[in-house]
């Protein structure tokens, strides 16, 4: 038997993603995107074409 996990994570931002309070969290965001689409078992995230998970 074969199983797959989904999992989404919704939220409600605090302040703009521009600014000074989420900047640690948007400089992250490309390094931690890229290190889980290459672990093992990754099947897939939700993202526009162009790659972008932020995305309004």
């Amino acid at each position: 038997m074969s199983f797959e996990l989904a999992q989404v994570n919704v939220s409600r931002l605090l302040a703009p993603l521009e600014s000074p309070q989420l900047a640690p969290f948007m400089a992250a965001l490309d390094e931690v995107n890229a290190a889980r689409e290459v672990a093992p078992g990754f099947l897939w995230r939700l993202q526009t074409e162009d790659r972008n998970a932020t995305a309004r």
